[in-house]
């Protein structure tokens, strides 16, 4: 945990560092380092990592601050106004048990800021009982081959190809129609 709130917390000082003296950034860090600390420790499970992701969110979203930002920036002295300012609009910061990941914007991409790797594969806590009844749990322990799948894009606006009409045909109805002008 004490891992990924530092990824967090140096990567919210690296958007901010322009705008704040080395010392107010240092300040608004730590208030928010050990806020996450206080609030993420019910609610942090590495066997199953993305519970309560939502949870663990930082966001300037919709034109709000999102409530940890504003209480570590008004202990660190600096105005919760200031902080939402500089943020980018739309921002979500995703902290994780061995991840860390950003949104810019409500449809922008997912932006991987730290990935531990060297936990290996996230195994899940089963009780012997649940092992010894479960049929489901052989042919989900089986190894599985995957298939790639190719994504293409959407075709280009350019490439759609305009109704069957010569061009001489649309060209005509157009004349005929009257043209209207808006004001």
């Amino acid at each position: 945990m004490h891992m990924e709130i530092a990824q967090a917390t140096d990567f919210l000082g690296r958007l901010l560092h322009s705008k704040l003296d080395q010392a107010m950034l240092q300040s608004l860090k730590d208030e928010l380092a050990e806020l996450l600390k206080q609030r993420f420790v019910n609610h942090w499970d590495p066997q199953q990592p993305y519970r309560g992701n939502g949870f663990r969110a930082i966001s300037n979203f919709n034109g709000q601050l999102d409530p940890v930002l504003v209480k570590a920036a008004i202990n660190a002295s600096i105005p919760p106004t200031f902080i939402h300012t500089h943020l980018p609009r739309d921002f979500v910061l995703w902290i994780d048990p061995g991840s860390v990941s950003y949104r810019v914007g409500d449809h922008g991409n997912i932006m991987t800021l730290f990935e531990d790797r060297s936990r290996g594969r996230i195994t899940f806590k089963m009780d012997s009982q649940t092992i010894s009844k479960s049929n489901a749990l052989a042919y989900i322990q089986q190894p599985r081959i995957s298939t790639p799948v190719r994504i293409s894009p959407p075709n280009s606006p350019e490439s759609i190809k305009p109704s069957s009409q010569s061009p001489s045909q649309s060209s005509q109805q157009q004349k005929q129609q009257p043209l209207v002008m808006a004001n």
